[in-house]
């Protein structure tokens, strides 16, 4: 078991294998499970890399972007970022404090739907649903991170030839933007909003802007 949580290349393999398994339909629960029990922790950077990997071995990249929410289901909770320090000014700074703010945003939006849900269909839930449009309003800040991603950190990886996780994540940030869009839709113009109405509009529109962030 150590050598395999020790072995780059092992976890690599376990990873795309898992991915896979998403991909054939195991549950996605399921394949969480054995991540936890093999191999406790996964740099974020095996993951990555595995992405590629899958790509060059020949999956659609259409594929891997289909499976993109499925195996992040799978991994959080699992998946640790790089611990390395860099100093306040570098891009990289920028993007782990830009990642604590929208953390930060979503977790909040997240604890306003579960007010939401805990309240009677029949009452009256506009408070709640501004705060959650004020969250969202926050949340539409994620494009200044997207754009920094895609201006600088994504032409440096397709400069060294690491060309799938940038495809990958620019079209998970066009989703994003496409469902962002259509929660401000819904968000506006909203004077007053019954808990049921809320809870419709939280599970069929916001929630997935939220999962998918």
């Amino acid at each position: 078991m150590s050598e395999l949580i020790n072995n780059a290349q092992k976890r690599r393999e376990l990873l795309k294998h898992m991915i896979l398994q998403i991909h054939k339909g195991e549950a996605p629960e399921a394949v969480k499970k054995q991540l936890v029990r093999l191999m406790g922790q996964v740099p974020y950077a095996d993951v990555v890399i595995a992405e590629q990997e899958l790509i060059a071995e020949g999956m659609p990249q259409k594929e891997i972007l289909a499976l993109c929410d499925l195996h992040s289901q799978a991994l959080r909770g699992v998946v640790t970022e790089s611990e390395k320090k860099v100093p306040p000014g570098h891009p990289v700074h920028t993007f782990q404090e830009e990642n604590k703010a929208l953390e930060w945003e979503l977790a909040s939006v997240r604890k306003l739907f579960d007010e939401v849900k805990e309240l009677p269909d029949d009452a009256d839930a506009t408070e709640l649903f501004m705060a959650i449009r004020g969250h969202f309003n926050n949340l539409l800040d994620v494009e200044k991170h997207y754009l920094r991603k895609e201006n600088l950190l994504f032409p440096y990886l397709e400069k060294h030839g690491i060309t799938g996780p940038s495809t990958v994540m620019w079209g998970k940030h066009d989703e994003t933007r496409e469902l962002l869009k259509a929660s401000m839709e819904a968000l506006e113009g909203v004077q007053k909003i019954t808990a049921g109405e809320a809870k419709s509009v939280i599970d069929l529109v916001l929630k997935p802007a939220v999962d998918s962030i």
